[in-house]
């Protein structure tokens, strides 16, 4: 989505109130870029500081596995419940609901479901959010006692809590059901340390998950210098996200708003910036990241639909680098499309990698057939589709019942999300080099012209 179409978006979303929120503006924007430039450059003088994931995420020292996890896809997040005893300012949504545990929308009563559908994925790390998990502890006990019973792969879990109503009992008891990690919310309770304190030594590894919230710079920098005392393994710091439901709490604060996919708050970036670098200056060891919208946005999302998109995408089909299914198909007269069909079947190419229409006037192939394809009399077409994993069929697309046990059926679909782009010319050669095989993932800023020029309604779906 442009950024034009993100502002129009978001005026339609916040209606009556966008007016009076402070957005950036393109006089400030020159400001802001000088400041997290700044920010950026003074962290990147220690050789301690990293990018990770297409330069979306920053980090010192080391990352979490389960933000590895996160960041390679292989990540879910079980939301065992909807309820909190915390009041939280920048909460994105109201924590009223017990609710069903669920991830991806999907709901899973059943910690046997849950343990399935992990195993049929190959989900590798497993997270326990909310609300707050504490306030339905013996849930959370017996999704991850199953888990670690059941999956038949190793998988690293971890739970967020603003330590409210953390015990040394409770903790032992998810030690002994194998729990990896613990991300401790202190701002949720005044930045205490008490319940934090009590996990270390108990479980493997207590990280601190915090939103960088400007006002708290002070007493943050006291923080950080604690916890690397007390020997806390990480420190991960988040975005705060505006949604209409905490906008009213963060324009009193006087809070800058981003336009993007999501609102999100310019100041806490800065925020957090800062506090890297602080930490660099002081020589802390403590481990810290910035998890920013833009890397949650398009990772974590890009991790649901490429797991999804193996159970529906066709052999002669791939999966982007961003996670979409791509269908190439070249179109022709019925001679010369029956041309490179002998072509390919000459050359032994396994049939299942292209697929020939019924009336033999197209054909759609692999990526990696690229190099045998004679261009020179055919027209490429170029298709994205998106897999998710729904609770049941909806038949507004084509979808595929995925069995996760003898009681529990998820169904995945196939949803078109651009029917068809027609190459030819210069624009075929351009998106040729688009596709070529990276090492790790292409980014936006990687690409360079003929490409820029001629394949930007494609980099949505190519590139992260």
């Amino acid at each position: 989505m442009s950024s034009t179409n993100q502002e129009l978006a978001n005026r339609k979303a916040y209606a009556a109130v966008y007016d009076s929120m402070q957005w950036l503006t393109p006089q400030t924007t020159a400001t802001a870029i000088e400041a997290r430039e700044t920010l950026v450059g003074s962290i990147f003088r220690f050789p301690e500081s990293k990018w990770a994931f297409s330069n979306t995420k920053l980090f010192t020292h080391a990352l979490s596995p389960g933000c590895w996890l996160c960041g390679q896809g292989k990540w879910s997040c079980l939301f065992i419940n909807g309820i909190c005893n915390a009041g939280c300012f920048y909460c994105p949504s109201s924590q009223n609901d017990p609710g069903v545990p669920m991830t991806n929308t999907i709901a899973f009563e059943n910690p046997q479901d849950y343990a399935d559908y992990v195993n049929r994925f190959n989900i590798q790390g497993v997270s326990f959010s909310g609300g707050e998990p504490f306030l339905t502890f013996e849930r959370v006990l017996s999704f991850l006692e199953t888990l670690k019973a059941c999956v038949d792969h190793p998988v690293y879990t971890w739970i967020y809590t603003n330590g409210i109503l953390v015990t040394r009992d409770k903790l032992v008891a998810l030690r002994e059901r194998g729990l990896d990690e613990i991300r401790f919310d202190i701002s949720a309770d005044r930045y205490r340390l008490d319940a934090l304190e009590k996990a270390l030594g108990v479980i493997p590894h207590v990280t601190v998950e915090i939103p960088a919230i400007p006002e708290d710079l002070p007493v943050s920098k006291k923080v950080i210098v604690a916890l690397d005392q007390l020997g806390v393994d990480y420190l991960n710091l988040h975005q705060i996200r505006c949604t209409p439901y905490n906008r009213e709490r963060l324009a009193n604060r006087g809070y800058t708003f981003l336009h993007g996919p999501k609102v999100t708050v310019l100041d806490t970036e800065l925020a957090a910036l800062e506090l890297i670098r602080y930490a660099l200056d002081q020589s802390i060891t403590l481990p810290i990241n910035y998890c920013c919208f833009a890397y949650q946005h398009q990772f974590q999302s890009k991790g649901a639909r490429t797991r999804s998109a193996e159970f529906i995408k066709a052999d002669y089909e791939d999966i982007t680098p961003a996670g979409y299914i791509r269908r190439l198909t070249i179109s022709g007269a019925p001679e010369v499309i029956a041309g490179i069909d002998n072509t390919l079947a000459a050359k032994q190419v396994d049939p299942s990698s292209y697929n020939l229409s019924e009336k033999k006037k197209c054909l759609s192939f692999s990526a990696r057939l690229w190099p045998m394809i004679d261009f020179s009399k055919v027209r490429l077409k170029v298709s994205y589709s998106q897999a998710v994993v729904r609770n049941s069929v909806s038949y507004y697309h084509p979808f595929k019942k995925v069995a996760l046990n003898n009681e529990k059926t998820v169904v995945v679909e196939k949803q078109s999300r651009q029917p068809g782009i027609w190459l030819d010319g210069e624009r075929l050669h351009a998106f040729e080099t688009l596709i070529k095989p990276q090492d790790g993932n292409r980014m936006l800023g990687d690409i360079e012209e003929p490409e820029l020029q001629w394949c930007s309604d494609m980099f949505p779906f190519e590139t992260i």
